[in-house]
């Protein structure tokens, strides 16, 4: 199964995690941006592609402007399924003018993410529910292998899990390093 790469967004990466209770956990690199935050007013720029990313890590960069040294630049590539219910169903991923990535960006790992309203990714319950105190995650707050992100999607889009509303979807998270 390969993904296909759906865009870049510029966050600022969250490393206070007092909170967490996942002590091995040092930043939160999710898909995301429930804690670690896009740039102000991304939305109102009205650049991003229909995933609600950028086309490329220029454009990411263009909007997050006068705040860029405080953002990293993250891309995303997402696996043609969705998980809704424990269900593992084909969602072929469609997505028009995203540039390939560059050298310089690394995998960080995989993340399990609800959509349950659009095209825009929602939450993550490693961090948003906590659920990196009961799942093996990695330092980044992500999944390290493809297989633990699919069976965390198939336990958080149960809806007598308590977690976010699904359906979810699995992506692969990379950053440029710096």
């Amino acid at each position: 199964m390969k993904p296909t790469l759906i865009g870049y967004f510029p966050k600022k990466t969250l490393r206070e995690l007092d909170w967490l209770e996942a002590d091995h956990v040092e930043e939160i690199c999710s898909a995301s941006e429930c804690l670690s935050e896009g740039p102000p007013d991304w939305v109102e720029a009205w650049a991003h592609n229909a995933r609600w990313l950028f086309n490329s890590p220029e454009i990411g960069w263009r909007v997050a402007g006068d705040e860029r040294q405080e953002h990293e630049m993250y891309a995303f590539a997402q696996y043609p399924i969705q998980v809704d219910e424990g269900a593992v169903i084909p969602d072929p991923v469609s997505i028009c003018g995203v540039s390939r990535l560059p050298e310089g960006f690394e995998l960080l790992g995989y993340d399990a993410v609800s959509r349950s309203g659009g095209n825009r990714f929602e939450c993550s319950p490693l961090s948003c529910n906590h659920a990196a105190r009961d799942f093996p995650c990695n330092s980044r707050c992500l999944f390290d292998t493809l297989d633990e992100a699919i069976e965390a999607a198939k336990e958080f889009s149960l809806s007598s899990g308590g977690w976010e509303p699904g359906p979810y979807h699995v992506v692969a998270v990379y950053r440029e390093k710096r």
